[in-house]
């Protein structure tokens, strides 16, 4: 019996040193991500300021282009690619008229019928009214707050909305978008267009060296950031508004982790 309770006090010694051993490299584990996922949060707001660095510099050919192409740049052992949409370029949820959203829908491939009942039914969900009246004093409307509430409209899958969202906003407030600025999932909302039109305005506008223009004031541009240290990987969503304050030259609308790896 002396012997039996030694080897068992033995094998529990054992089984607590190995559950402490788990417990310790488990520990520096979550210290290893905590610190590699506050780093990827880090570059990745540097890599806003630096895009609304090159968004801001008004130098012919320097200034950072704002039509999806990818800037890359390092920090330390980081780098990140950014690529950069200016919002009037796309098409808002809040401001577009039916023709449009159905030349949006009809471009995916819906079919007419449900083109139309689609575009009736954004509209209709974003004038539904509610509480509370505007700054104009008219009753307040409800307003699509992020793109990825359209989900909500009935009759919008995820299918349907991972096929037409590359070309939608709420941030532009126009109700209509700038075609020398649009991605081709905008463009081809266009009536009459063409993938074989899109592609040459895109190849254009790839010749094209000047930047976004002299103003920023009011306008708002989406952030597609990704983030790497050779052994993880991190995407982010980001939009910003310029305003023309110097002390806040922009606010931040939008910062989202989409992915992590």
């Amino acid at each position: 019996m002396p012997l039996l309770s030694v080897l068992w006090g033995i094998a529990l010694l054992a089984v607590i040193a190995t559950t402490v051993m788990d417990a310790t490299g488990t520990s520096r584990k979550l210290a290893d991500n905590g610190l590699y996922a506050a780093e990827a949060d880090a570059i990745a707001e540097a890599a806003i300021v630096r895009a609304a660095i090159g968004l801001s510099d008004p130098t012919s050919g320097t200034g950072w282009r704002a039509d999806g192409r990818p800037r890359q740049f390092e920090l330390r052992k980081w780098r990140a690619v950014v690529r950069i949409q200016d919002e009037l370029g796309r098409i808002d949820l809040n401001f577009a008229d039916q023709d449009l959203l159905f030349g949006l829908l009809r471009s995916v491939g819906s079919e007419p019928q449900k083109a139309t009942a689609l575009a009736v039914s954004i509209i209709q969900w974003r004038m539904m009214p509610v509480p509370g009246v505007s700054a104009s004093g008219q009753p307040q409307r409800r307003l699509f707050h992020a793109v990825n509430e359209l989900l909500l409209v009935p009759g919008v899958s995820q299918d349907l909305f991972a096929r037409i969202e590359p070309a939608l906003t709420v941030y532009s407030q126009r109700p209509t978008f700038d075609p020398q600025l649009a991605p081709p999932e905008a463009l081809l909302a266009l009536p009459g267009a063409t993938r074989d039109q899109v592609a040459q305005t895109l190849a254009r506008r790839a010749q094209d060296t000047l930047g976004v223009g002299p103003s920023l004031k009011g306008r708002a541009f989406s952030l597609a950031i990704e983030t790497t240290d050779g052994s993880h990987k991190r995407a982010y969503r980001a939009a910003i508004r310029f305003t023309d304050d110097p002390a806040k030259p922009y606010w931040l609308l939008d910062f989202q982790i989409v992915s992590k790896s």
